[in-house]
Parts: C-alpha cells; structure tokens; sequence
C-alpha cells in the first residue's frame, strides 16, 4: 500500500511540474473557434529539449530546441514561436515556427532558419536576421512578408565583406494552409533525415513542390511538412509527429 501511495504521488508532482513548464497560447481555428496551443518542454538523454506542441487531440514535436524566445499571434489566426536551437562554439542559430489550426490539426505554416550569428577565427562577424509580418486578414488575401538582413564582415578580408537587405513575400496555400514563395518542378533523388527515427534513407521526389526560398537558405514542402535543403542534396526537418 505504502508504495501504491509512494508511485500515485510520484505520478502527480510529475504530472504538476509538466504543467509549470507548459505554456499555453489561445487563437482561433479556420472554423471560427477558439482554440488553445501548448507548448511543454521536455529533456532529452543529450541535455538539450524537445518542445511538444500540443492542441484538441494532436501533436507534434520540434527538435534542434533549446528555448524561446518570442511568441507572437498574428491575425489571431497564427501562432509564431521564434525559439532557440543548438549552435555550436562561436556560433548562434533560431528558428521560427508559425502554427495554425484547421479541423482539430496544427499546421506547420512554415519553419525556417531566422537567426544565425558566427565569431572565430579572423572573422569579426557574420549575421543573418530573418524578421516575418502577416498582410491581408483571410485565406484569399493572407501574404507573409520576410525582412532579411544578411551581412558578413572580415577585418583581414575586407574585399569579401557584404550587406544584403531583402524582402520575399510568401504566398498562402489555403488547401496546405502553408506559406510559399514559389512551386517548383523537381524529379531528383534526395537523402532524407528523419528526425523522429533518426534514420536517413534516399528517395526519388517527383512532382511540384512549394518551396521557400530565404537568401541561401530553401524549403521544400513534401506531402505534409517543411525540409531544409542542406549539403550533398539532404533534406532535414525540425519536427514531427
């Protein structure tokens, strides 16, 4: 009996610490109601987090996540959590996840790179800042707008230095309920990474795609979710179900 009690209290003081560390954001659905996001860390064996983002009956998981940073509504429909990832020595990184909600689903509107800061060696900087606002006010007329700062700055390589200002404006699918800059025809193999297996396997991709397209950095959306196109033609994504 004692260690009947002993494992029900176990299960409770866990079950309340979850809830202190969950936050919970309210917005509405594509159907008019509302509806609320949390959001709980939690620890992985290697120290850093995996954020559970949960709403009604479905979930998914964002990896690469070590903490928030800002969380913005937008148009009351869209969630924005800009959070930070792992880096690396010298080196900073963010993403930024938008979420919205379409018959009891979360959609991952996007998920891209937003923030990237690097110091070492003879380099005094590199930055890239990737800031996103929503026009318009419904499906037809929604339009994302990223603000990108790209610059590079070497003291003993000035000829190689640059400032880039740019602004891309992502279009709304409101079948995929996902923002794009534009569709491309790809029939090429890809190495893809699976986060939750974290397995990789090679996969001919044939078809028009959606893809972002952020200074150097491109997503491809294949059948329910966003890949970065990163070295050697593999694709790797930030979270899933």
């Amino acid at each position: 009996m004692k260690k009947q009690r002993l494992l029900l209290l176990i299960i409770i003081v866990c079950a309340i610490w979850d809830s202190a560390k969950a936050q919970s954001y309210s917005i509405e659905s594509f159907e008019g109601q509302t509806v609320k996001i949390q959001m709980t860390e939690k620890t992985n064996e290697k120290s850093w987090y995996t954020a559970k983002v949960s709403c009604l009956t479905d979930s998914l998981f964002l990896v690469d996540y070590n903490a928030v940073k800002e969380v913005h509504i937008l148009s009351n429909i869209f969630l924005e959590i800009v959070y930070d990832t792992r880096g690396g020595s010298g080196y900073q990184a963010r993403n930024t996840v938008i979420l919205s909600v379409k018959k009891n689903k979360i959609n991952v509107a996007i998920l891209a790179n937003s923030f990237g800061e690097a110091f070492g060696g003879d380099i005094d900087g590199t930055l890239f800042v990737t800031k996103f606002d929503l026009m318009g006010n419904n499906e037809s007329g929604f339009k994302l707008v990223a603000h990108i700062y790209d610059r590079h700055k070497s003291s003993s390589h000035s000829q190689k230095n640059y400032v880039k200002n740019e602004n891309v404006i992502l279009k709304f699918d409101s079948v995929r309920n996902i923002f794009y800059s534009t569709r491309k025809s790809v029939t090429q193999s890809f190495t893809i990474n699976n986060p939750k297996t974290q397995q990789s396997n090679e996969q001919l991709i044939n078809g028009s795609l959606p893809i972002i397209s952020l200074g150097v950095d491109y997503y491809y959306y294949i059948k329910d979710g966003w890949y970065k196109k990163g070295y050697s033609n593999n694709l790797f994504k930030e979270y899933y179900r």
